[in-house]
This record gives structure tokens, sequence and C-alpha cells, in this order.
């Protein structure tokens, strides 16, 4: 029996499907869900929430932190944000990136260096969800 799977952000639905294996970026560490876990809430860091479908084929999506529930066979992830890896759009991350890369490289006063860092942190992120899709 899979379990099932919802992920969301707080404006909507992004995804709901069956899966039998799901990795979660808890800000704990990463973590692994399997069929009958035990109940657990974990808050979640930025990065990738990757799941294994009772195919076993696998389905990637970018989080930018968030909650993850697990009770009786469902995993609710409630991210602040949320992207399938496959509809991820590879040229605005990597503007995205060289923008905060920029921005980290200048030694001006008035650089916010913890956005510029949680800005190519989110891009380094989206990169690797989109690469695990197969893109």
């Amino acid at each position: 029996m899979p379990m099932e799977i919802t992920i969301a952000v707080p404006t909507h639905p992004v995804d709901s499907f069956e899966a039998s294996y799901v990795h979660l970026p808890s800000e704990e560490g990463s973590m692994g869900v399997l069929q009958n876990h035990a109940p657990l809430r974990c808050v979640l860091d930025t990065g990738i929430v990757t799941c294994r479908l009772p195919d076993a084929s696998e389905r990637a999506f970018f989080v930018s932190g968030g909650l993850a529930m697990i009770a009786d066979n469902k995993v609710l992830v409630l991210a602040d944000t949320a992207e399938p890896a496959e509809d991820i759009d590879i040229e605005r991350v990597r503007a995205a990136e060289e923008r905060a890369r920029k921005r980290l490289l200048d030694q001006t006063s008035d650089t916010d260096r913890a956005r510029a860092e949680a800005s190519l942190k989110r891009s380094l992120f989206r990169l690797k969800a989109n690469q695990a899709a197969g893109r």
C-alpha cells in the first residue's frame, strides 16, 4: 500500500500522488520516509523533496522551507515555495544564480549578504532538482 503524498504552498496544492518512499530536506538533516512511518512533524530546509513512485520512477520538487507532517501513510509537505523539477526554468535560475554571485562579490556595505546567500542557495537547489528530473 503506497503512501499518499501532498505537496502544497500557502495559496494552493502543487501536486498529490502516491509514493513508496519520500526523501525530505529536514532542518535536522536529510530524512527518508517509508510506509508505516511513525507520526512525525519536521521543519523543512531549502532543498529537494524526492519521491519514489510505486512504478519505481521518481519525482523531484524544489522546496524553500516549510513543514512536513507524516501520519497514517500520508505525507503532507507544506512548503513556503514548491516547484516540480520538470517545471523549473533553467535560464531564469541561471540568471538568478549569476545575480546572487555578483552581489556576494560586491564588497559595498549596502549588500544584504544573507539575502544574496539565500538566493544563491535556492538557485543551486533548483538546478539540482532539475538535474534530478533528468533535464
